[in-house]
């Protein structure tokens, strides 16, 4: 994944999100026109294996035609938007079209229904339903406490719920956003009203809005907010989304790339999980350490810990190591950015790619040899 290396902007919220709107317990959209309603469902149904809800409906239109998108909407239990990913420019017959949806969820409570955008109107076809996805299949308890060589100073399990949109809210005394500005490869933009918190994950739902694929990069604030040398570990897991990529990355305080960068976990999120330590000095953009033999892809939970020390940096998924270098090893303040957008590949995400990357807990440490 290419890096950004911005300066922190001042952030912004932006109430309110794409897609249908709820009042009551019902599904409503203003100034939908009566052709544009005219639009039946049957047959919508859900089934849940572990973190997977795979769920189908089909609808019918009063007259056959092409919309926009559709697909099947979800709500998590504060009302954020999880939608299974949507297909766009979607054939309805008056014959009945089935539309069908996949996705990875937090434990918790959802509710769901056929969802079509004509005429750029989002509306709902027929009512709604409600699935389970159990608590405890993601759960690994956030460590707490030192370990020989290191004492923790920063613990987080995103148990505060967030709305879409009100990120970081409770979370601001200790987290900020990139947020307002394009990613590296300038065809998404990293915007922080993508990130909700609910069911103890914070929840980053990438998507295409505007013709702009929409990312985020979550900054843990540490001694403002980095340190040198440290103990860094992260719980996580992604849909596998084409055209997305993560690089949660060790970048310099100054603001100097000279100074050094780590990165781990990186790569596509429809990839495997790699490591990198980019050279000190001149020539930063070379990378002089690529973590060999990477097979550990986003879509199970794992544990992802890097510890850097003064002369090696390690990287390890869930206690096992599987990366480490002694070379280049940076001595300057830096600090964790958590960067996911666009991947910088030849193009960006198709505009149906929709889902879900999300964070279980987080823990740094202070190297205390």
């Amino acid at each position: 994944m290419s890096k950004i290396h911005h300066t922190l902007s001042p952030t912004r919220t932006r109430a309110g999100f794409l897609g249908l709107v709820l009042v009551a317990g019902l599904v409503i959209s203003p100034a939908i026109s009566a052709s544009a309603a005219s639009v039946d469902a049957s047959g919508l149904t859900a089934t849940v294996r572990n973190s997977t809800a795979t769920a189908s409906v089909t609808v019918w239109p009063a007259a056959s035609r092409t919309v926009e998108e559709a697909g099947i909407c979800v709500r998590d239990s504060s009302g954020g938007n999880v939608d299974f990913p949507r297909s766009g420019a979607v054939w309805l017959s008056t014959a009945g079209t089935k539309l069908t949806g996949s996705a990875n969820f937090a434990g918790g409570s959802y509710t769901y229904w056929a969802c079509v955008k004509y005429d750029s109107t989002w509306i709902a076809a027929g009512g709604q339903k409600t699935f389970q996805v159990a608590p405890g299949y993601k759960r690994e308890n956030l460590p707490i406490g030192d370990l020989p060589g290191w004492k923790q100073i920063f613990t987080e399990d995103f148990d505060a719920p967030v709305a879409r949109g009100s990120f970081p809210g409770p979370y601001a005394n200790k987290w900020v956003s990139y947020d307002g500005f394009p990613d590296t490869s300038h065809r998404g933009d990293y915007d922080q009203s993508i990130i909700s918190a609910h069911d103890g994950v914070l929840d980053l739902n990438l998507h295409t809005e505007n013709g702009r694929p929409l990312g985020a990069a979550p900054l843990p604030l540490v001694d403002g907010p980095g340190q040198v040398y440290g103990r860094y570990s992260v719980r996580m897991k992604s849909d596998p989304l084409p055209g997305y990529g993560l690089g949660f990355i060790m970048w310099s305080d100054a603001e100097n790339w000279s100074d050094g960068e780590i990165d781990f976990p990186e790569g596509g999120l429809d990839d495997v999980a790699k490591g990198f330590n980019h050279c000190l000095g001149d020539h930063p953009e070379r990378n002089c350490y690529f973590m060999p033999n990477a097979t550990t892809d986003y879509t199970v939970w794992h544990t992802y810990t890097t510890e850097w020390r003064p002369s090696s940096i390690k990287f390890f998924i869930d206690g096992m190591l599987v990366g480490q270098t002694t070379n280049n090893i940076p001595y300057k303040p830096l600090h964790w950015v958590m960067q996911v957008a666009t991947d910088g590949g030849p193009k960006p995400p198709e505009s149906w790619v929709n889902g879900h990357l999300l964070i279980n807990w987080v823990s740094i440490y202070k190297y205390a040899p």
